[in-house]
């Protein structure tokens, strides 16, 4: 990652967590439009490695003509925000830097997994998993191609841009491939936000192991990072490997409920 920043607000900036690979270089004050379009071009450097700590509004509006990532102090007016220039997180603003030019980020690997966010260029093997065997007896089969493209261009916007979680894509770690969709959801039950957690598992990976230690995986990502302290999980009665499932990783049945005009079993885990 790059962070920019004009030589007069250099000094006013003081890092938290930066790397050994991130690289800050110095704009001259009050450059504009044109400057920074030359400094990108002279120095062969790419727009989307960038991040542009704002330090006023002219630059916030140079940012945005040029579509650079920027962030700012929250009187900025900037999309992304810190509260204080004496401590900025590098690593927050890598994620910044990733959420602005549409590169999904990686929530984090198992011992035979990587868990990331789904960007567009994912759907057609997403539609692949869903056209497996078993994995639309228990949820939603996806939209047409068209429709389903929208709903997952608002969802990276507007869930995970917002929440900072929800429906992630899992990959087989030795090979790249898409075997499954796990994460976390909000749904209003009983008058209250609830996270909820979900998951498919390709049937060829199924019976391995794979569900329990993503699934595991997320749980502990969602006590860390939500300020939940429970998490449910909704179940048909019918499906059995999802109430094993749900049973092996410490969730208990709390009671039955009629959601969407079905009968599905509440299942609870809480944090201790």
């Amino acid at each position: 990652m790059i962070i920019l920043i004009e030589e007069a607000g250099r000094k006013l900036v003081s890092f938290c967590n930066k790397r050994k690979t991130d690289r800050m270089i110095s704009l001259k004050n009050g450059i504009d439009k044109h400057g920074l379009e030359e400094f990108f071009s002279k120095n062969a450097i790419d727009k989307k490695d960038c991040v542009w700590i704002v330090t006023d509004r002219s630059q916030v509006k140079t940012a945005d003509e040029v579509h650079v990532a920027a962030a700012g102090q929250m009187d900025m007016g900037t999309q992304y925000a810190f509260e204080s220039l004496r401590e900025v997180d590098a690593q927050y603003l890598d994620k910044i830097r990733m959420r602005y030019n549409g590169i999904p980020w990686v929530i984090g690997y198992t011992k035979r997994c990587m868990i990331r966010e789904l960007s567009l260029s994912d759907i057609p093997a997403l539609y692949d998993l869903y056209e497996k065997p078993g994995i639309t007896d228990f949820v939603e089969p996806l939209y047409d191609l068209e429709k389903e493209t929208e709903y997952q261009k608002n969802y990276i916007k507007y869930v995970y841009g917002y929440f900072e979680y929800g429906m992630w894509l899992v990959f087989d770690r030795t090979d790249g491939k898409l075997i499954g969709r796990a994460g976390l959801d909000n749904r209003e039950y009983d008058g209250k936000s609830e996270l909820e957690l979900g998951y498919i598992i390709a049937p060829e990976y199924q019976g391995r192991g794979y569900a329990a230690e993503v699934c595991d995986f997320i749980i502990g990502y969602a006590w860390k990072n939500t300020g939940y302290d429970s998490i449910s999980c909704f179940i048909e009665p019918a499906n059995t490997k999802s109430r094993r499932l749900a049973e092996r990783l410490g969730f208990t049945n709390s009671a039955n409920v009629i959601i969407g005009g079905n009968y599905m079993e509440r299942w609870q885990i809480f944090n201790k």
